[in-house]
């Protein structure tokens, strides 16, 4: 669920349900989605979200692989703890976990205001259900709330023992509620017994941002004691009925709290910082506050499940600088992958212009009436709309060939060359997906020597850049720290993209397939003013020829419409303006020669043609509702930032 579908189509549709059922719906069907085989795999593929190594932060003895986590109220039943985990988080946090399962309350939310309040704020799945659910969570760590405020003493112990027991080994740290923090030394004492994990969790007590004043001196003594790590600030705010409410309203206290108490406790203490994140820039001040780790909730539902990936590419943003593991920037050009990949696309670039010249002229070449057995004139004489067919086919083709061939060069020259690893991996998965389609020659029995060789090298080129090093990353790209009007826009801009590169591939599909069986549909015929039986009965390589070229568009088709739904998935990100030009120069020529060349063999059906004018329509709009967003340069410049630092 990324945010140009969250907040596009599925927020929309989960806001008109009540809180609970909309919030167990989505969850369920995130964690059913990660019990499938691969279903961590698309979640990977369709966010692209894992927090960069350099990211990795140390709290006391445990290492984070980020600083951001999810808060235990995202998902207090465990219904998707896989799912969540793979949406850029370093930790999720879970309960106040029980021995026995607490049931879910009412929940409230303000959308003007942005807030949730909860009726039932201990709601938690129980010890049982809750190993089982994280049973195999390795990728993230584990913060367990307990709450030592509503039994005794000896009742508290007895739950702490199973629940550290049973989850020992996963759990980083441990977030201990209590009336009193003088009371958390001698409890964790009493826990210490029971924690099985190779690390020693973080301890931290847990204080509101009322009560973070009156507690620094007690919690001091612990720290300097050694007997806490540090304080866990709960932004939310407790009402008099018990309710507890949290939204964007709790960040400015949130914040306040956390610059109090590093001012005021000794140095090494840790602060982890939960309250009313809706923003990247949000979490940026907490961090500069002296947060060391940051928990978001409400932030997840309101701004989208991109929003712990857009807090790690701030963060990142921050930290500056390149890589260490990448080449050095001063690496000569045929070291680096990119240069493979550019002289590829420079070569698709002008076999697309050949073709197209060809394809406008005498539309088959020597080698094509060799292979046949026939010549120009004999073709024409068969039918004398075959030339005009086979034009429609082929310039399609060679505008297609161009397409991809703009997208690599892009891709090559303003994404991989810039260290930018999704436009690598974009450029390789939609080349194979394109190679792949030569073979189709074994469905229709033609094989094209030209068309052979021109793979062959391009794919000599291809894996050049596989085997060479990437370029050094760059951490230049500016971050989206707000949500503003042109971000959310660029959602819907996104979501047509992503789709219109899925049309592509299923059109490809669809047209390959027909290459390699029954090759002509009814409109076809129509056009040509002909049947099947007669052009197979014509000549035994005619159809075949026909066939290469239609199986090779379809396959041409599949490697656009890959290169496009990735980059969409991917690459769209604020200031990006070579995507855009990219994607609409591409598209523009493709659809420009597609169209033209149909109306001008006068193979203007409308029911074959709406196809092509439905790609247009929705590449106009969809470049019409971006731009604003790739155009745009970031209102928060680093300097701005920097303050938070």
């Amino acid at each position: 669920m990324p945010d140009w579908s969250y907040q596009t189509v599925f927020r929309p549709i989960l806001f008109r349900m009540s809180p609970v059922a909309a919030r167990d719906l989505a969850l369920s069907c995130m964690g059913m989605l990660a019990r499938l085989p691969l279903g961590t795999a698309l979640i990977d593929l369709m966010g692209h979200m894992r927090p960069d190594s350099n990211l990795q932060h140390a709290v006391a003895s445990v290492q984070f692989p980020g600083r951001i986590g999810l808060g235990a109220r995202v998902d207090p039943q465990l219904l998707a703890p896989q799912a969540l985990s793979r949406f850029g988080v370093a930790f999720l946090e879970i309960g106040p976990l029980t021995a026995l399962p607490v049931g879910t309350g009412r929940i409230d939310r303000d959308d003007l205001a942005e807030s949730l309040t909860f009726h039932a704020p201990s709601e938690n799945p129980g010890i049982e259900r809750a190993v089982q659910q994280l049973a195999g969570l390795e990728d993230v760590r584990l913060l367990i709330h307990l709450d030592a405020r509503c039994v005794d003493i000896e009742t508290f112990q007895r739950e702490a023992r199973s629940i550290l027991e049973r989850l020992g080994r996963r759990i980083a740290g441990i977030v201990l509620y209590v009336v009193d923090p003088a009371e958390c030394a001698d409890l964790f004492k009493r826990l210490a017994a029971f924690a099985t994990a190779p690390e020693r969790p973080v301890r931290l007590v847990a204080v509101s941002t009322r009560s973070a004043d009156r507690d620094v001196q007690t919690i001091t003594s612990a720290v300097q004691s050694r007997l806490i790590d540090g304080v866990y600030v709960d932004g939310s705010v407790t009402q008099v009925s018990g309710h507890r409410v949290l939204g964007r309203h709790c960040f400015e206290a949130t914040r306040q709290a956390v610059a109090r108490l590093r001012s005021g406790l000794p140095t090494g203490a840790v602060i982890v910082a939960n309250g009313g994140i809706h923003e990247p820039i949000q979490a940026l001040q907490l961090t500069g506050a002296g947060s060391d780790l940051i928990s978001v909730d409400s932030g997840l539902i309101f701004s989208g499940p991109g929003l712990p990936k857009r807090i790690n590419e701030a963060l990142l943003y921050r930290i500056g600088g390149r890589s260490a593991s990448s080449p050095s920037v001063t690496t000569r050009p045929t070291k680096l992958s990119w240069f493979w990949t550019a002289l590829m696309a420079l070569g698709m670039v002008i076999g697309g212009l050949l073709a197209l010249v060809i394809a406008g002229t005498r539309v088959v070449m020597p080698y094509d009436e060799a292979s046949v057995g026939m010549t120009r004139d004999q073709m024409i004489a068969i039918n004398e709309h075959l030339l005009h067919f086979m034009r429609h086919d082929r310039m399609t083709l060679a505008g297609t060939m161009l397409a991809v061939g703009i997208l690599y060069l892009a891709l090559s020259i303003y994404g991989s060359r810039r260290g930018m690893h999704w436009a690598h991996v974009t450029i390789v998965t939609s080349a194979f997906a394109g190679f792949a389609s030569f073979f189709l020659f074994l469905g229709f029995g033609y094989f094209d020597p030209f068309h052979a060789f021109v793979t062959a090298v391009l794919l000599q080129l291809l894996l050049l850049a596989m085997h060479c090093d990437l370029s050094s990353e760059s951490r230049a790209t500016q971050p989206e720290l707000t949500n503003d009007h042109a971000w959310r826009l660029s959602q819907w801009g996104q979501l047509l993209f992503i789709v219109h590169g899925v049309v592509l591939v299923i059109a490809g599909c669809v047209i390959a397939s027909y290459g390699v069986t029954t090759v002509f549909v009814p409109e076809d015929l129509e056009f040509m003013e002909t049947s099947a039986e007669h052009l197979h009965g014509a000549h035994p390589q005619l159809v075949p020829l026909v066939a290469h070229d239609r199986a090779t568009f379809g396959g041409m088709l599949i490697s656009c419409g890959v290169c496009v739904l990735l980059s969409s998935l991917w690459g769209f990100r604020r200031g990006r303006e070579w995507l855009w030009w990219a994607l609409m120069t591409a598209g523009g020529v493709a659809y420009v020669a597609t169209i033209l060349v149909h109306w001008h063999v006068g193979y203007s059906s409308l029911k074959h043609l709406l196809p092509a004018y439905g790609g247009l329509a929705m590449l106009v709009i969809g470049g019409a509702l971006s731009r604003p967003h790739l155009w745009g340069k970031s209102t928060v410049t680093k300097e701005a930032i920097q303050p938070y630092v």
